[in-house]
């Protein structure tokens, strides 16, 4: 789309249509960018909006993922054995399971809570948008919850649903069902605590479930079994193309256009670390605090005066 539609305003109203959670907020979303523009609305519409809107995602997979991040970690963990033959390459992927599986494993002893630390971060986000929230109680397993005019929303904590689908397609309690169960805790309900509340997938358990299974190691080749087949397998007849092979991921237009306009790719809403104090958010013109490597320079500096000292000393004593 950025290729044929270029501008923020095309940005934002696409992503307006996919991160909204329902159909007629979806539907809204696109009637905009229709009265924006008809023919992004005709190339938007022929898409299936299974694939790229959270309105039409079931919930079962308890995640309202929507972009390919996760291919693109893979991709750049196994880059360096791409290019390796099959067995190797499979020898790579192996060794470098066993390394991320041990590393999980530490950063899990580490933490403390009910929820991973991805999901409570979220959810103390969740937390602060809910107190803004006004909730009104029917009295049994209803709750009307509203924030802006005309945006109520229905939560029920009997079915653990919220008409905002908000609870559904992420398995986090959404801002809606916050409100609701602190209103259910003011009027001496059984809540316990919110992050209880939240999916078993979110679950510090499930992670160590997850990654409970262990690759084990293998011997060298040197010391793997010979099999006798009746058969050879024989190699296929393979062609060398002309060029160089091609290791790294092909580039989207997106990126392309970037590197055409500038020769390298955009470092805009980027945030670098100063060279001076190793702080995100400046660089070493505009710091205004102390260098990291002042006091090993002050001592370089005092030893190569002791130096020159020592050495006037000797030109003196020559002379003498």
């Amino acid at each position: 789309m950025r290729g044929t539609f270029k501008g923020d305003l095309y940005k934002n109203m696409l992503w307006k249509c996919a991160t909204a959670t329902t159909i007629p907020e979806f539907q809204t979303a696109m009637d905009e960018l229709k009265a924006f523009n008809k023919k992004a609305h005709l190339w938007l519409s022929k898409i299936p909006p299974l694939h790229r809107t959270r309105s039409h995602f079931s919930g079962r997979a308890v995640s309202d993922v929507l972009l390919n991040n996760m291919c693109e970690c893979y991709n750049g963990k196994v880059i360096e054995g791409m290019d390796r033959p099959i067995i190797s390459a499979l020898e790579y992927i192996r060794e470098y399971l066993m390394r991320r599986i041990v590393t999980v494993l530490k950063v899990i002893e580490k933490c403390d809570g009910l929820l991973t630390p991805r999901a409570t971060e979220l959810l103390e986000e969740i937390k602060k948008d809910a107190s803004h929230y006004h909730v009104q109680w029917n009295g049994g397993e209803y709750y009307e919850v509203s924030g802006k005019p005309n945006h109520a929303r229905v939560v029920n904590l009997d079915t653990r649903t919220c008409s905002c689908r908000g609870w559904e397609i992420t398995g986090l309690p959404c801002r809606h069902v916050v409100a609701a169960l602190w209103c259910m805790a003011e009027n001496r309900g059984r809540v316990g605590a919110i992050e209880s509340w939240a999916h078993p997938v979110h679950t510090m358990e499930r992670w160590r479930l997850v990654y409970s299974h262990k690759i084990n190691p293998l011997n060298g080749r040197a010391l793997w079994t010979k099999i006798e087949l009746p058969t050879i397998i024989t190699p296929p007849k393979h062609h060398n193309q002309v060029g160089r092979l091609k290791k790294l991921r092909k580039r989207s237009e997106a990126e392309i256009e970037d590197m055409t306009q500038s020769g390298s790719l955009t470092k805009k809403h980027t945030q670098g670390a100063c060279n001076k104090c190793k702080q995100i958010g400046h660089n070493s013109r505009t710091c205004k605090g102390k260098s990291t490597t002042a006091g090993t320079s002050v001592k370089a500096g005092s030893g190569t005066s002791s130096k020159a000292g020592k050495g006037v000393k000797a030109a003196k004593d020559g002379k003498a």
